[in-house]
C-alpha cells in the first residue's frame, strides 16, 4: 500500500467494527453483507475486467515499497515488475481460485478501481507466543490462539496507490477481509511487509496489527530487502 498512513481507522486486529476516527467502519459495505455497496465508495468481489487495473496498482505499490527499502531500483528490477503480467496473474486468481477460501476484493470509488486486497489460508502459519504483558493475552486471546490451534489466514495483497490514499479505501478493504475471514472460521490473520515501508507499517500498526517476531530476506537486484510478518487476532 503506497502512502497508506492515515488510512487506518480502527483496531482491525481486535475488531474492525470498533469505533473509527471517521465514522462507520463499514462505510461502503453493509454490516450484514460486507460486500454489498451502499455508496460511491465500496468494496466488492473482484471481477475479471478488474484484473488489468489490479496489475497496474500492484506494479506501482510494489515499486514504491521496494524503493523505500533500496532507493532507486535498478532498471532490470523495475522492468521486471510488469503490470501486464501481474494483471494476468490476478485474472487467473479471480476466475480460477485454488480454493473457495482464496478471495480477491476490489475497492471502488464510483466506477473507478482504487485498490484491492487478496487473502487465502496461510501456507505457513507463523507461530505467535502470547505473554501476560500483551493486552490480548488471557482475556482477549482465545484458547485456540493461545494453544496454537488458531485457524490462520494470510493477506496476500492490500494495495491502494498514493493517488487514492488517505480516503479510507485501505480500511474498508481490511474490514471486508476481516469480516469474510471470520465467516470462514479464521481466528488470526497475518501478512508480510517490507521493513522499510514506513507508510504500510504505520497503517498496519494503526489497524491493530503487531509484529509476529519473524522476518525474511529477499534478494532484489543484488540488494537485500527484509520483510516483517505482522499479525492480528480476529
Amino acid at each position: 500500500m503506497d502512502d497508506a498512513a492515515g488510512d487506518a481507522e480502527g483496531p482491525a486486529g481486535a475488531d474492525p467494527r470498533a469505533g473509527h476516527e471517521h465514522g462507520d467502519p463499514h462505510a461502503g459495505h453493509a454490516h450484514a453483507d460486507p460486500l454489498r455497496p451502499t455508496a460511491d465508495l465500496s468494496v466488492r468481489p473482484a471481477l475479471p475486467e478488474d484484473a488489468p487495473f489490479l496489475g497496474s496498482i500492484q506494479a506501482r505499490t510494489f515499486k514504491a515499497s521496494l524503493t523505500a527499502a533500496v532507493g532507486d531500483l535498478p532498471s532490470e528490477v523495475a522492468d521486471a515488475i510488469d503490470p501486464v503480467a501481474l494483471g494476468q496473474f490476478w485474472a487467473a486468481a479471480i476466475t480460477s481460485p485454488p480454493t473457495p477460501r482464496h478471495r480477491v476484493l476490489t475497492a471502488v470509488a464510483g466506477a473507478q478501481v482504487v485498490g484491492f486486497a487478496a487473502f487465502a489460508p496461510a501456507e505457513v502459519a507463523v507461530e505467535v507466543t502470547y505473554t501476560l504483558e500483551e493486552p490480548d493475552a488471557g482475556s482477549g486471546a482465545s484458547d485456540a490462539e493461545r494453544d496454537g490451534t488458531a485457524v490462520v489466514a494470510e493477506i496476500l495483497a492490500l494495495e491502494v496507490p498514493a493517488a487514492h490514499a488517505r480516503r479510507g479505501h485501505g480500511s474498508r478493504l481490511l474490514a471486508a477481509c476481516a469480516d469474510l475471514l471470520r465467516d470462514q472460521g479464521a481466528t488470526r490473520v497475518q501478512t508480510w511487509t517490507v521493513q522499510d515501508d514506513e507508510s504500510r507499517t504505520r497503517f498496519l500498526s494503526q489497524a491493530g496489527f503487531a509484529p509476529a517476531g519473524l522476518r525474511r530476506v529477499l534478494d532484489v537486484g543484488g540488494s537485500q530487502v527484509t520483510e516483517i510478518c505482522w499479525y492480528a487476532d480476529l
